[in-house]
């Protein structure tokens, strides 16, 4: 009996240790290929041959290390260096292109925004391969490039993402002086879209964290959250981590699926937003001006 006993602890113990080796290793492989899994369609066939629909600049920005990335530029009718209007980066879901994501300009464009619709390396026509860090250093160079461009109020310059896109956009909102950003339907996260899949053993220290991205804001910055309860793609649970990483966020809970809320069925949410962010931007800019003034006109 003795024995017997034995040898069944031993050959659990062999096949637990299997099993732990087995997730480590299946862990470590999810680490390696995180780039693969994060974006996995790419859209470049159906991108071949097609260009910017008239109202659109195509843009092009060549990186430093050579590759060449497109965004689509929408100004706002009747914009100018004389009457520099808001501007908005809208970072698009996983599975799509820019080419998708014309929905978004015209709304953005109706709230009283320029827009510049920005692809992803290795998306589309854009060069390179999609990768975490060099996404968020590329939405940086977006947002210097439009925060210089004429007509452009560059205090203004929000950061709006759906579903991947939300977490590009609140990174950038980390690095950038983002006058109000905009979440729809996104992860909160590399660790928690990886926990989503079972993984919970994260090999990277790539940084790709909305929840503290949204922590570190200035508490002024307007923020907007949506997501939809029955949302199978980006389960439910992360609208609750983004909203406790950012208290005051207008955070709002539908009966939609995985969609962009605010954009598709209430724009009046952007329009809030923008609102927002100009009044913001407008009652720095009285305090500077009264701080800059001489004691003798105060």
């Amino acid at each position: 009996m003795t024995r017997k006993s034995g040898g069944w602890r031993r050959a659990l113990r062999r096949w637990l240790l299997i099993a732990a080796t087995t997730y480590v290793a299946v862990c470590a492989v999810a680490a390696w290929q995180k780039e693969a899994i994060i974006f996995p369609v790419r859209g470049h066939e159906r991108a071949m041959g097609r260009t910017a629909p008239a109202g659109y600049e195509t843009w092009w920005l060549t990186l430093p290390d050579g590759t060449r990335v497109e965004a689509w530029w929408r100004p706002l009718p009747g914009a100018s260096p004389e009457r520099p209007a808001p501007a908005v980066l809208v970072f698009h879901g996983n599975g799509e292109l820019i080419d998708d994501s014309r929905e978004f300009a015209e709304v953005w464009n109706a709230a009283g925004a320029s827009v510049l619709l920005v692809e992803y390396r290795g998306y589309g026509r854009s060069g390179g391969e999609p990768g975490v860090a060099t996404g968020i250093a590329d939405a940086a160079a977006w947002f210097d490039r439009v925060a210089a461009t004429p007509g452009v109020r560059p205090d203004v310059v929000l950061a709006y993402g759906f579903s991947l896109g939300g977490v590009f956009a609140a990174e950038l909102a980390a690095i950038r002086p983002v006058a109000g950003l905009a979440m729809e339907g996104a992860p909160s996260g590399m660790v928690e879209i990886a926990r989503d899949r079972g993984i919970w053993l994260v090999f990277t220290r790539e940084r790709f964290d909305g929840r503290a991205a949204l922590a570190g804001l200035a508490p002024d910055v307007p923020v907007l959250l949506t997501h939809g309860r029955p949302d199978i793609i980006v389960p439910f649970r992360h609208l609750d981590i983004l909203s406790r990483a950012r208290p005051g966020a207008t955070v709002v809970a539908g009966t939609h699926p995985h969609e962009p809320y605010a954009a598709w069925m209430r724009p009046a949410l952007l329009q809030d937003l923008l609102a927002s962010a100009v009044a913001r931007a407008d009652s720095r800019a009285d305090k500077t001006l009264a701080s800059a003034a001489p004691a003798s006109a105060r």
